[in-house]
């Protein structure tokens, strides 16, 4: 549970970041000198005291350090004083963390005499209970001294407190010494974007709604993304993902890489996104809510599968179920001939888990599968390969319905009944989403593969008849079972 948030100021709750991109230019022009013009961002990252003598030495000014910071205070008071304002929804966001107890400080750069005046002005002083200044401190904030002296001082743990900050450096070095952090965008700070999503749990591209979102971060429920196809009959892709997911108690999301045209009987027709549609998809999700896993579904072409590989690089999530889609239950092809090599590459490298069914593995292996040693042959194979664990399911009438599992450390049989039913339409959507699921509950590898494979075996159980071909599972027996849905 958050009991406490830290406050950068400038550029975080303050709109001021243009100001201060300028400020030691326009002082070393007081003082007759052009500044280079790569001054404000070497001057970023420091501390007043740390910037004023960076200044002192590369301009071989004649005066103290001291005269230097009195000098830039000067200016830096007269805009607090007159002209700083905070950015839209700020004072909102405040109100309500102090109406649910949340305790709060402010970590700056700037020193206090400067920016006590704006606080006062804009009455949020009465909100925090103490300003923490870099100098002060004696040290900047690409360490995290002034984070751990405000966590204590109000009597919290680092994973208690949310960090909101707009620079890079200082967003790092909390998150080491083990705060949960906010990542703010900023108009001087958007070519960092990519990385704040990486090193922040949240980022917030404006402060609209981030009460709202805060609140979500802090109900700890999982989140699951799901990236796959369309399924217009329901039973697959990603309508099977979300069932399965909902069905386990977390929050699905979803990228979609295709529409498909299909039912029971089979596929009639693909219309694929295009790549870009299918980035801005996934940059829209890890943006705004950064999903606990991610499960791959069908990508049918070389281009959508190095977008998915792109971004995953990108946001680096800590669970990634890759379920090869190279043919759906019905037979029928849903994989480009083209674009199998680019999954094989580009994906398995990544995945914390494959789920191939025999076809897949005897496709991707390149070994031909007639028993149960030619799995455990081809799953090893696939593993020293590619550095991926393999759940190699044994559901295409080779050893009933039981799965092998490899990872590197040992042979893990998963042993099952074959249940007697055609019904079968969206199982191999349905497990690994499931285990993806159970992976982002916090359940180990084998604890999640066991979970999800029961959870398919009772959903083919329930021996619902939908269709006139494969018909699907019954995602919500488990629902139903618990009484929470009319019979």
């Amino acid at each position: 549970m958050i009991k406490a948030a830290i406050f950068d100021l400038d550029g975080t709750l303050l709109d001021s970041m243009g100001f201060w991109e300028n400020v030691a230019a326009l002082y070393l022009r007081d003082q007759g000198i052009e500044a280079d013009g790569d001054i404000g961002r070497i001057l970023y990252p420091m501390s007043m005291l740390e910037g004023a003598g960076y200044i002192r030495g590369r301009y071989q000014l004649k005066m103290s350090v001291e005269q230097i910071v009195d000098g830039i205070n000067d200016s830096i008071a007269n805009f607090y004083r007159c002209r700083a304002e905070l950015k839209a929804g700020v004072r909102d966001l405040i109100e309500r963390l102090s109406a649910a107890g949340v305790k709060m400080t402010i970590a700056t750069a700037s020193d206090r005499q400067v920016i006590e005046p704006a606080l006062s002005r804009l009455s949020l002083d009465k909100y925090f209970m103490r300003v923490f200044t870099c100098t002060e401190i004696g040290v900047g904030k690409t360490e995290p001294d002034i984070f751990l002296k405000a966590a204590e001082y109000m009597s919290v743990q680092p994973a208690e407190t949310w960090v909101f900050e707009d620079a890079l450096y200082a967003l790092k070095s909390a998150a080491c010494a083990g705060f949960k952090t906010v990542a703010v965008a900023d108009q001087l700070n958007q070519a960092d974007k990519d990385n704040l999503m990486i090193h922040s749990d949240l980022y917030l591209n404006s402060f609209a709604y981030a009460w709202e979102r805060l609140m979500n971060m802090n109900a700890g429920i999982k989140t699951v993304l799901s990236i796959a196809g369309s399924d217009s009959s329901g039973g697959a892709g990603v309508q099977a993902d979300i069932k399965t997911i909902t069905a386990h108690g977390a929050y699905a999301m979803t990228a979609i890489t295709a529409l498909t045209a299909q039912n029971t009987t089979g596929v009639v027709s693909v219309q694929e996104v295009t790549p870009l549609f299918l980035e801005q998809q996934l940059d829209a999700v890890f943006s705004d809510i950064y999903p606990d896993a991610v499960k791959i579904g069908m990508a049918s072409s070389s281009e959508l599968i190095e977008v998915i590989s792109s971004r995953l690089k990108l946001f680096k999530p800590n669970h990634i179920v890759v379920d090869p889609v190279i043919t759906a239950t019905s037979g029928s092809a849903l994989l480009r001939s083209g674009a199998v090599d680019s999954m094989i590459n580009l994906l398995l490298p990544k995945a914390t888990l494959i789920t191939p069914n025999i076809p897949e593995a005897q496709i991707i292996s390149g070994i031909a599968i007639a028993d149960e040693a030619d799995i455990i042959r081809a799953s090893v194979a696939i593993y020293e390969r590619y550095g991926c664990p393999v759940l190699c399911k044994g559901g295409h009438s080779i050893s009933d319905a039981d799965d092998l599992l490899y990872d590197g450390g040992g042979i893990n049989w998963f042993r099952g009944l074959r249940i007697e039913t055609s019904n079968t339409h969206g199982t191999g959507c349905t497990l690994s989403s499931a285990i993806a699921t159970n992976l982002a509950h916090g359940k180990t590898l084998y604890e999640a593969i066991k979970l999800a494979k029961d959870y398919v075996s009772r959903a083919l159980a329930s021996m619902i008849d939908l269709g006139q071909g494969s018909g699907p599972l019954d995602h919500a027996w488990n629902i139903r079972r618990e009484g929470r849905i009319n019979e």
